[in-house]
């Protein structure tokens, strides 16, 4: 947890809450529908959470991770065309490393983002 804003009242105010979201919150997928619609409603929940502690000095904000390299997406790599054609739509050409979205939390929970609050921030590699 960040240090405590200096004008805060008490010991509870302050902090970072941050999201796992996805980029399919924004780019819904047609296999997966409903993954697809909770997504989203984090990013909604993010910015209706931030309006409601903000004036605790809490920050709420939300990752949305393009295709990253996990357990869940092994099939779809494993098939070198579907691969392809992701990497091929992906500005910087690759699937994201687990340590590409860690990098981004990081600084969402770092006291260098206390300005930052109700944002989705898509670390997907331009996907």
């Amino acid at each position: 947890m960040s240090p405590r804003p200096e004008w805060c009242s008490n010991d509870a105010d302050g902090g970072r809450i941050i999201n796992v979201s996805s980029g399919a919150a924004s780019r819904p997928m047609q296999a997966v529908p409903v993954y697809s619609m909770a997504k989203a409603s984090i990013n909604n929940l993010a910015h209706a959470l931030a309006m409601e502690l903000g004036p605790r000095g809490m920050t709420v904000n939300a990752v949305a991770p393009g295709w990253v390299r996990t357990d869940m997406n092994a099939a779809v790599r494993e098939n070198a065309e579907m691969a392809g054609a992701i990497e091929a739509d992906t500005a910087l050409g690759r699937f994201g490393e687990v340590a590409d979205i860690a990098s981004v939390v990081g600084f969402l929970a770092s006291r260098e983002s206390r300005w930052v609050t109700t944002q989705v921030i898509e670390a997907s590699g331009g996907y």
